[in-house]
């Protein structure tokens, strides 16, 4: 058995996490342990070591960037009456390719694993996309860390895998059910994630609010929870009466708590939240948040921390943008047809309206409140912040490319080897045993002006999307910047040239370019 399990969970095998449980529990009933990390290989004798209660093995799943296997870390809000039965139905419901697998601390750690090797970003990716609909966990691996492996004394374990039907099965069984439920790196890159609705407009509600409801709550702090959930109930519907609020905060208090708040007392606080019209209370001023709270997470969604981005934004599909080191498009479908737009055409309602009107589409202006930023304002910023990267025209790409061709026409039309005393005459030098090149700013600013560059908005921006590196001094030079000479130049390899062909190697050359230069400057 383990070395199945020394094939299935295959990563990091240089070294892993050896815990040990302390006995004591936190606030919210999690069972503290202490880590150390063992730099020895994973072997199968680590593994039955492991599964003898020997030692508790922790594994990263990420080696040079592949992976055959992650983990989403469900900590809940409350381990003592935490169930994961809702999340065993999920996966169930959903058909996701996942073994859910109760942790040593009590909460649930969720495995997949692919029949081959999956680009970690890649797996990232679509695990955060998978866990912000279901889960709402705080960490996804592969991450840099260590998770821990299940069936820990295997015997009388208590870190076991659940099945489809939500029944604690053996290690070989969860074995058997890993295997099956393997799936290939392509198809879960392109796995379909279909929204989770609890309720009414649940994907738009913070991740705190979220959490309370999905796992309920029996600790302390009820009334500063209960608080969150109706500043939510109040943003959902900002016409509610006070006994519509107030009908909601009882449902809300009895439906989320163990032990419900005394009736009176949800009854002031609705009133109260009715009244001043709240927002919600996050850490750190409010630290009972801090496990349940998801900041970054929130800020997208449209009832969530921010300013409410109007409901108009889910009929933009299929948010992306495109850069390049001086322009940005964004790009996106509506009302049946692709839009590309830039940043001018965002300023103001009235350019957008004209750039869809290009597209026959009328665009009608957005409600304006009493008071706050402009609906039409909030609905950029949401386009803004939903888009992700085109991966058809990726930033990197297109950053090293131009790169690379600016730099091989610097280079061309003013390099010379190893004669530091030609840089303040407009050269680009060449230091043959570091493969470094040396030039004043001065030199790329004539050049950059001289061919007309349109890459770059001014010569500092040059600088610094090349990579360039500035040096207060370098081999008698003063204010010298420099940059690794990239490949299209092998400073090593000089050919002979013919008798009659002059080249930078001759001194009729630099005489002739020296002169040509002069009468450049002057």
């Amino acid at each position: 058995m383990q070395d199945k399990l020394l094939k299935l969970f295959a990563g990091d095998e240089t070294r892993y996490l050896k815990s040990s449980l302390t006995g004591e529990d936190d606030e919210r009933g999690k069972k503290a342990a202490q880590y150390t990390t063992i730099h020895e290989p994973v072997t199968s004798d680590i593994w039955q070591q492991h599964l003898e209660g020997k030692l508790r093995l922790g594994l990263k799943p990420e080696k040079d960037g592949k992976c055959l296997w992650g983990c989403i870390d469900v900590d809940p809000n409350n381990y003592k009456d935490y169930s994961e039965k809702k999340y065993v139905e999920i996966i169930k419901k959903y058909n996701l390719p996942f073994v859910p697998v109760k942790s040593k601390s009590g909460g649930l750690h969720i495995f997949i694993f692919f029949n081959n090797f999956a680009d970690v970003d890649k797996v990232i990716f679509k695990l955060s996309q998978i866990n912000e609909q279901y889960f709402l966990a705080q960490e996804v691996f592969p991450c840099n860390k260590a998770v821990n492996m299940p069936y820990h004394n295997m015997n009388a374990s208590m870190e076991f895998a659940f099945d489809d039907n939500n029944t604690p099965i053996m290690v070989g069984r969860f074995v058997e059910l890993a295997e099956q439920k393997k799936i290939d790196p392509k198809d879960f890159y392109n796995f379909k994630v279909q929204e989770y609705s609890a309720e009414s407009e649940w994907s738009h509600y913070p991740p705190c609010v979220q959490k309370l409801i999905q796992e309920g709550w029996s600790g302390s702090n009820r009334n500063n929870y209960l608080f969150n959930v109706l500043v939510l109930e109040m943003k959902k519907n900002n016409a509610l009466t006070v006994q519509q609020i107030e009908d909601i905060a009882q449902n809300r208090n009895q439906q989320i708590f163990n032990k419900p708040l005394d009736r009176q007392e949800v009854s002031s606080l609705a009133k109260s939240v009715h009244k001043q019209g709240y927002e919600f209370q996050c850490p750190p001023k409010h630290p009972e948040y801090q496990p349940i709270c998801n900041k970054d997470l929130c800020k997208t969604r449209r009832l969530g921390i921010g300013e409410a981005i109007p409901e108009i934004i889910d009929a933009f599909e299929n948010i992306t943008y495109i850069q390049d080191t001086k322009n940005i498009w964004y790009e996106f479908d509506y009302k049946n047809q692709h839009i590309i737009i830039t940043p001018e055409d965002m300023k103001d309602e009235k350019s957008f309206r004209i750039k869809l009107l290009r597209h026959r589409i009328y665009w009608l202006t957005l409600p304006k409140p009493r008071k706050g930023p402009s609906p039409f304002e909030l609905l950029m910023k949401g386009i803004v912040d939903k888009s992700q990267e085109s991966k058809e025209h990726a930033y990197t790409d297109t950053l090293e490319e131009e790169r690379y061709s600016v730099l091989k026409d610097f280079f061309e039309s003013h390099i010379e080897q190893d004669k530091f005393d030609k840089l303040k005459d407009g050269y680009v030098v060449l230091e043959s045993k570091s493969n470094i090149c040396y030039f004043k700013k001065l030199t790329l600013d004539k050049f950059l002006k001289k061919n007309g560059s349109k890459m770059f908005n001014t010569t500092a921006d040059a600088l610094r999307i090349i990579g360039c590196k500035r040096k207060d001094y370098h081999e008698g030079e003063k204010n010298v910047w420099c940059v690794e000479m990239p490949d299209f130049v092998n400073h090593q390899m000089i050919k002979a040239k013919p008798k009659d062909e002059v080249s930078e190697m001759d001194d009729d050359y630099h005489a002739t370019k020296f002169k040509e230069h002069t009468q450049e400057n002057n």
